[in-house]
């Protein structure tokens, strides 16, 4: 009997009043059918037929299996099922089909956990991809926090997920929120936990001294347990399913997600209607931000601090690049201080060389000072002597001089004759003559001397020329203060304004 044929019954005989002979002989079925039907106070149940399955034969030995070993596997049990000449042959399927319907469920149970404002504040790291950043492609990962009453959401994406990027992200989420809550909610993420988990979790003294420092109590989450964290797991779905998808072609370089991360926080995410408080998380944070415990007025320090070894090159290695030293720390062991920025090293406490920070891999970075340290100390006694006293002209010279260092000429050679040059035409001309060449990127003193004979023709100055004495080591004797001839060329120049007037 179906439903349709019960409630057609019902209806002849409350509505229509006929009698059981009549409703049987309109419906064409049996009188008896209608008997059971007017029985029945609720629709009947559809039972589908029961076909059978070669299976069948084989339930018994199946539930003897699994009153023995519960947690045994459709394959072992078809194994032990399919020995002898009367063994099962049938597929797994059918036998993994069984086992769920006679088996229990398994699963959790879960108990929703309210939070109290300023109460716990929840991190984490989410994986967004890959980038290309200069020749090197870096993995992008996003830092999440939220505080766990208000939802408010900060994050911050970095290029790994070092030691140093989890505590400097943990203080800039800290400074955004603008105070602190009594409990840090985290993972088993190796710059929190060196080993243990959960209550046995014995937790890295750097990352003691930083929750120390802002008085946070660290609640380390059991192994392969994210729903302690829920809150948390949920923001970095929501920002690889809100923030990044469908933002390819806008996310093609790292300083585009930097831009991203503050305009999609401030904008969409601390906006939106919560799900689950169904509240937005910026209104919720008013009343939140009164109990959050001030921050010191100190900042805490999350620079990467790493001694390092100065190579024989006058070189240091740093996150897969290789950074200049002054060569006179070659062999010394020096202290690297390393942010998002930057890199210090020190030695004994002063810095002695401070470089941009690069991400990509692979990189030479070598400061123009230390390149020409370099080469003054394999130098001879006199010409470094002579290279020093060109230096001293002033930073003209300077760049003059790493230009000849880099072209396969002989150095000392042309800063002896720029420098003679600079006794007989004087440092002023010679300067501005160097300046022009620094512009037409020649590097050589030869061209530099076409430029001052250039620039005096055009004055229309005669060339000055130097006495040549016959025992020269008399006048190298006389000590004198050196005098710029150029000088003179203002006496030419008067005899000559002389000559016009009398003529």
């Amino acid at each position: 009997m179906n439903v349709a044929l019960w409630a057609e019954i019902r209806r002849l005989t409350e509505i229509d009043h006929l009698s059981g002979r009549d409703i049987a002989a309109r419906l064409h079925c049996s009188r008896h059918t209608v008997a059971k039907a007017l029985t029945l106070t609720q629709p009947p149940a559809l039972q589908a037929a029961r076909r059978s399955s070669v299976l069948d034969p084989y339930l018994d030995r199946i539930k003897e299996l699994l009153a023995r070993y519960p947690d045994l596997s459709a394959v072992r049990i078809r194994e032990e099922i399919a020995r002898g000449p009367q063994g099962y042959t049938g597929s797994a399927t059918i036998l993994r089909r069984y086992l769920r319907q006679v088996r229990p469920a398994r699963g959790r149970v879960y108990q929703e956990v309210h939070y109290q404002p300023a109460q716990a504040m929840q991190v984490d790291w989410g994986e967004c991809g890959r980038v290309q950043v200069g020749r090197t492609l870096r993995k992008v990962s996003v830092f999440v926090a939220v505080l766990c009453y208000s939802r408010l959401m900060f994050i911050e994406f970095t290029l790994s997920q070092r030691k140093a990027e989890f505590y400097r992200g943990l203080v800039n989420a800290l400074t955004f929120f603008g105070g602190s809550p009594r409990n840090l909610i985290f993972d088993n993420l190796k710059a929190a936990v060196l080993n243990g988990a959960g209550r046995s979790a014995c937790f890295h003294p750097e990352f003691l001294a930083l929750c120390g420092y802002f008085c946070l109590q660290p609640l380390a989450c059991a192994r392969r347990d994210p729903e302690s964290k829920g809150v948390v797991e949920g923001g970095v779905r929501y920002v690889k399913h809100n923030a990044l998808a469908g933002r390819a072609d806008e996310l093609t370089r790292f300083e585009d997600y930097l831009a991203l991360a503050p305009y999609w926080r401030d904008q969409v995410a601390n906006l939106r209607l919560h799900e689950t408080t169904h509240e937005r998380p910026l209104d919720r944070f008013h009343k939140e931000r009164a109990l959050l415990r001030p921050l010191p007025a100190i900042p805490f320090d999350t620079d990467e601090v790493v001694p390092a070894v100065v190579s024989p090159h006058a070189r240091i290695a740093f996150d897969g690049n290789r950074y200049s030293v002054p060569p006179q720390f070659v062999r010394k062991t020096i202290i690297l201080r390393a942010n998002s920025k930057e890199l210090r090293l020190l030695h004994e406490g002063q810095v002695v060389a401070q470089h941009a920070r690069c991400y990509e891999r692979g990189q030479l970075l070598v400061l123009p000072e230390h390149r020409l340290a370099a080469l003054t100390l394999r130098q001879r006694p006199y010409q470094q002597a002579l290279e020093q006293e060109f230096d001293s002209w002033g930073p003209e010279a300077r760049a003059f001089h790493l230009g000849l260092n880099s072209r396969p000429v002989k150095t000392g050679v042309h800063v002896r004759r720029l420098l003679n040059l600079a006794k007989l035409y004087g440092r002023t001309e010679v300067l501005a003559a160097l300046s022009r060449a620094l512009e037409l990127a020649t590097y050589d003193a030869a061209s530099v001397e076409n430029l001052l004979l250039a620039q005096r023709r055009r004055r229309q100055l005669p060339t000055p020329t130097l006495p040549t004495p016959k025992r020269r080591e008399l006048i190298d004797d006389i000590d004198l203060e050196p005098a710029d001839p150029a000088l003179y060329d203002r006496f030419c120049q008067d005899t000559e304004e002389d000559s016009h007037g009398t003529t």
